[in-house]
């Protein structure tokens, strides 16, 4: 896989986890939880005739519906909405989108196993399309309501069209009422539901959306300025540029204005527009195609913003390329126990620029160079000094991106001889300046040199291929053998660092475990030198107590011999003279002296047989000394051992001057004393030659270990990459088996299956022979039954026919004489109901001549009623009098008031068109005006709190007007009976609403909007005073917060829009007067004001519609007493 698909990758899932966090966002969750509260309460249902399942025509329709998105986007929702990964090809993959939605939205396997037929497949039990429907119902709004937000927060990067450019709808509004229309029931505007459930939809794909941004030909894309403004949006992030483009560009002032706009936004970020010569850049030059000034302006835009690069990101990769180059030389500098010499690309000049990212760019090139410095042969490193000459062979670049990827591009492909390495020597010769595994040889034609360098930038473009993310902006034949542009360069290079900084978060986790280690590493090595400096200053030390101990010892000896010496001398001479004084002396004194003598001779011998003890105990101590400290410091250092073999040669001749100063006597002691010396010399010496043989050993030995370990690793590389290869082979192979395995298992497994449903299809076929053969013998059985069971039967019946007979005799007897006895109490009974009957016959006569008496005065009438039409008759009248008659002649059963009420409640309380609603408040307003039986009947089913939810939901279009004004009016006739005043108090909030009603509908003087809205408002002014009439209602609506503050300032706007009116219309009287030379006007004549309730409600001195708004307002007022 290719960085440029990893980085694809990578960006989806960024895209997935935005998507997510908007998904699950509190507002998100809220409405949605809303939203399934609604369809499970079937306050959204889909129709009971539309299938989305097995209609395939119904399926089609949504799957074209939703296929219209953009696949990018689809995707998005259909992965967010369902929690699931989605398997395609690539984005615009619009197969695999379709069988998603068709196996996971339109289709739910959950569903389908929960309500699946125990026995008979693709068999489902009730409630199975319900579920489903609810689920796809669910599903699909959520799907595009949430495609609709995450397109208006620019979920996006690149921001694509929500909608294909040839799908069928544009907006999420017509989208939402399409579906309403065609599968919801009872469901009115869709979008307008959802936004109360939280979900609102409000964007519309616009031409400009549409629109092909991409750029081919700078002379004449660029023209029309639509894309110069798309670029500027882009870079300053400020999206109301586009409002003030003129679309279609297709006049000359049109593109000026589009490309001045862009222009303006550069003015005001300071940008100067001036090209390389001084002239000034203006929106003609760029709509006549000028393309030196148009490529300026480009590349003013391009170094003025540089939003390639991000500024935070190069300086911390500056900062952890200079530390780890400084933990690498504090290594090294441990290691050669000696300063490592900088590097050119660390001593050179800061690179000067008028942007703050150039010198960053420049600072990053040279900390990779001084990383290289260390990794690669210093003979290699190449000093950038500039953006020309440096990168002109390729070496630059291709060192780059072998910092960041080695793998990617070797370090043994790269050409290091280039026309670049040529340097001219002091005798004038052209030579070389490089050395290495390519430069053994001296190549003596530019051709190969050049041929290098192209090289070099083939395997430049071809590792940024595979990285993906540069635009490919330079060529061989532009930048070898010439100077580069140091634009082109700038522009490349910014690319390219941002890419290989895209990508460093992979190789990020190396590095600084890396870095980490080297800093450990240099701790330890520190902390270890530390020791061994320690180590040897103590070893020193002590080397030094000791000679200096022993040149003490050595000259204390010297001086005790020179001393000794003196001593015999003198005892010699006082010998002499004792023996020269005895001679004198008596014989007592002779003895005396003889024994002083021995005496002195005995203590002369022991002395000095006691100092020869104690020097040989000396000797044998410093021998013995010596021997502990040589095996205790055997292991020095060569400077040690040098030391020590400077001080002995120093003492050795220091002794030898001393020696000629000593007797002879003690010569054979010095020659014995140095032959001794020469020979522990010669021993350590021989013991120091060994070491050294060993030290050789062990490093040619380590030599030969590295050398090998490098052939062994070259080896388990090379065996590695075999077993890979074998073991992917074996996989393959395996692979293979495990599909024979599976397709032999699967064979199986049918089999099995095939034998299963033949054995379960035997089995049925068994019992249902076993059932037939069974019913064939019943069928006989019972044939046989039935013979018999006739001839039983008529044995029977003749039997049952005697023992009948015998029975109905004895029961006539008995009747006979129950017969008797009846009649004679049916005798003394008729007497009684003949008086009865005598009562009620005079009951009937009086009600008969009431009956006739009423009908001579109904005739009377009429014939009155036919005098007077004749006297007073006239066409209107019989005209009206005969479409009495037809439309009485023609009523129907559902005309009637308390059927009409019945069919106007059902439309009111259980569909949502508004054509329903309409016709049902028409019908309500007509049945309440007429009849009270009708008002307590719409009380009793609850439409009154269904009316004050249509007043709050609905806006200020003409339809929604006309259902405030319907709804008002039944509401009016409600409260003007006294049985039904109260309900439509007590509905919640009710008093809020109308107080709301009156905010958004006052009086405007204008068009029929107006004139509607006024009406509403003083009905709602009139509906308010007659449900405050009521003392106690007065006092609860006072107690309401600020609802007499929103009252007087309704009565302050009203009073003012009053005042206004008045004056305008003084001032059209006085216009009028000028131009009709009289300034009286002919006043219109108003209609009377109708009444606004039926006769059974009203009296004569009832209250009548009051047209004026204030008098309206003023009349609230002055129901709840209060002053204005």
């Amino acid at each position: 896989m290719s960085f440029s698909t990893y980085t694809a990758k990578q960006k989806l899932n960024r895209l997935r986890r935005s998507a997510c966090q908007l998904f699950t966002s509190e507002a998100m969750v809220k409405a949605i939880q809303r939203l399934e509260l609604e369809v499970e309460a079937r306050r959204l249902l889909v129709r009971k005739d539309r299938h989305l399942w097995k209609d395939i025509g119904e399926r089609k329709k949504v799957l074209n519906w939703l296929l219209s998105y953009n696949p990018l986007w689809l995707r998005i929702g259909l992965e967010t909405i369902f929690g699931e990964l989605i398997s395609l090809e690539s984005n615009s993959d619009a197969l695999g989108l379709a069988m998603f939605i068709l196996q996971r939205l339109l289709w739910n396997p959950d569903i389908a196993a929960e309500f699946r037929h125990a026995r008979v497949p693709h068999l489902y039990k009730d409630g199975h399309e319900e579920a489903l429907s609810r689920f796809t119902l669910k599903k699909l709004l959520l799907l595009v309501c949430f495609l609709d937000k995450a397109k208006e927060s620019r979920l996006i990067e690149h921001d694509p069209c929500l909608f294909c450019l040839d799908a069928e709808f544009k907006e999420s509004k017509e989208l939402l009422l399409a579906f309403s229309r065609d599968f919801l029931s009872g469901e009115g505007i869709l979008p307008r539901h959802l936004s109360y459930l939280g979900l609102p939809v409000s964007h519309v794909q616009t031409p400009l959306d549409e629109f092909n941004f991409a750029v081919k030909n700078l002379a004449v894309d660029l023209k029309c300025g639509i894309r110069l403004v798309r670029v500027m949006e882009l870079l300053v992030q400020d999206w109301s540029l586009s409002a003030k483009l003129r679309l279609p560009a297709i006049s000359r002032l049109q593109k000026v204005h589009n490309v001045d706009i862009a222009l303006h936004v550069l003015k005001d970020k300071g940008i100067e527009l001036k090209d390389e010569h001084g002239t000034i850049i203006d929106s003609r030059d760029i709509v006549d195609g000028h393309r030196e000034k148009t490529l300026s302006l480009l590349w003013k835009i391009l170094f003025a913003f540089h939003v390639i690069l991000n500024e935070d990101q190069l300086r911390e990769e500056i900062f952890f390329l200079k530390r780890t180059l400084k933990t690498k030389r504090r290594l090294a500098s441990l290691r050669a126990d000696r300063d490592v010499p900088v590097s050119p690309a660390e001593t050179r000049r800061p690179y000067e620029h008028t942007s703050t990212k150039i010198p960053l760019l420049m600072d990053w090139v040279c900390s990779c160079f001084s990383n290289f410095f260390f990794i690669l042969k210093p003979v290699v490193c190449v000093q950038v000094e500039n953006f020309t000459v440096s990168f002109s062979d390729g070496r630059v670049l291709c060192y780059l991106i072998h910092h960041y990827h080695p793998g990617l591009l070797p370090d043994g492909s790269i050409g290091v001889s280039t026309t670049q390495t040529v340097e001219c020597s002091p005798r004038g010769q052209v030579e070389l300046n490089c050395s290495g595994s390519d430069s053994d040889g001296s190549f003596n034609s530019s051709e190969e040199l050049l041929e290098n360098e192209k090289n070099n930038f083939r395997l430049v473009n071809t590792a940024v291929a595979f990285l993906g993310g540069v635009p490919a902006m330079i060529s061989p034949a532009d930048m070898s053998n010439t100077i580069p542009s140091e634009k082109v360069v700038m522009s490349y290079l910014s690319f390219l660092c941002a890419r290989l900084l895209d990508l460093r978060n992979e190789t990020r986790a190396a590095r600084v475990v890396q870095a980490a280690w080297r800093k450990h590493k240099l701790k330890k090595n520190l902390q270890l030198y530390q020791e061994r400096n320690k180590a040897a200053v103590k070893i020193q030390a002590a080397v030094r107590r000791f000679l200096q101990k022993r040149g003490a010892e050595r000259q204390n000896r010297a001086a005790a011999a020179v001393i000794q010496m003196y001593y015999r001398a003198r005892a010699l001479s006082r010998r002499d003279r004792e023996r020269y004084l005895l001679r004198k002396s008596s014989k007592i004194q002779k003895e005396n002296c003889a024994a002083r003598v021995i005496q002195a001779a005995f203590q002369k011998w022991y002395k000095e047989k006691v100092s020869e003890r104690s020097a040989a105990a000396v000797r044998i101590q410093s021998w013995y000394r010596m021997q502990l400290c040589f095996h205790q410091y055997r292991k020095i250092k060569r400077s040690s051992v040098l030391i020590q073999a400077h001080f002995r040669g120093h003492e050795q001749r220091r002794r030898f001057q001393m020696l000629k100063l000593l007797k002879l006597q003690h010569h054979s002691a010095a020659v014995i004393q140095s032959a001794f010396r020469g020979h522990v010399v010669r021993k350590q010496l021989v013991k120091l030659r060994s070491a050294a043989v060993m030290i050789q050993r062990r490093w040619r030995a380590s030599v030969k270990r590295d050398t090998e370990r490098e052939m062994f690793v070259r080896l388990r590389r090379a065996a590695v990459t075999i077993q890979a290869a074998y073991r992917g082979q074996a996989a393959r192979e395996l692979l293979k088996k495990q599909q024979k395995a599976a397709t032999v298992i699967q064979a199986a497994v049918r089999k099995h299956s095939a034998q299963t449903q033949y054995l379960v299809l035997r089995k049925a076929a068994a019992v249902i022979q076993q059932r037939y053969r069974s019913t064939v013998r019943a069928r006989k059985t019972k044939k046989d039954y039935d013979d018999l069971k006739r001839a039983v039967i008529i044995v029977q019946r003749w039997l049952r026919a005697r023992q009948q007979r015998r029975l109905y005799l004895q029961d006539r007897r008995k009747v006979i004489t129950a017969q008797r006895a009846v009649k004679s109490w049916l005798a003394r009974r008729h007497k009684a109901a003949s008086i009865i009957q005598q009562a009620v016959r005079n009951f009937l006569f009086v009600r008969c001549q009431k009956r006739v008496q009423r009908g001579i005065v109904k005739a009377q009438a009429l014939w009155r009623g036919h005098c007077s039409r004749q006297l007073n008759d006239n066409p209107k009248l019989v005209k009206l009098r005969h479409r009495l008659r037809l439309v009485s002649a023609e009523a129907r059963e559902e005309d009637k008031l308390c059927n009409k009420t019945s069919s106007a409640l059902e439309y009111l309380l259980q569909y949502k068109h508004l054509s329903y609603i309409l016709e049902a408040l028409k019908n309500l307003e007509t049945a309440t005006r007429l009849s009270p039986e009708c008002c307590e009947r719409l009380v009793e089913s609850g439409a009154t709190s269904v009316l004050f939810t249509l007043i709050r939901c609905c806006n200020r279009s003409i339809p929604c007007m006309n259902i405030i004004t319907l709804s008002i009016q039944v509401l009016l006739n409600l409260s003007k009976y006294h049985k039904t005043v109260e309900a439509v108090y007590s509905v919640d909030s009710s008093v809020e609403i109308l107080l709301d009603l009156l905010q958004r509908y006052r009086e405007k003087a204008g068009d029929k909007v107006a004139e509607k809205g006024g009406s509403i408002f003083t009905k709602t002014c009139f509906l308010l005073a007659l449900l405050l009439q009521d003392k106690h209602r007065a006092e609860e609506v006072k107690k309401i917060p600020k609802a007499l503050d929103r009252l007087c300032s309704i009565y302050k706007l009203t009073a003012r829009k009053h005042k206004l009116d008045a004056e305008r219309n003084i001032i059209k009287l006085k216009m009028s007067a000028s131009v009709n030379g009289s300034f009286l006007a002919t006043p219109r004549k108003t209609r009377p004001a109708p009444k606004f309730a039926p006769d059974w409600v009203l009296t004569k001195d009832n209250l009548r519609e009051i047209v004026d708004p204030l008098h309206a307002i003023q009349m609230v007022a002055d129901t709840l007493a209060i002053v204005l």
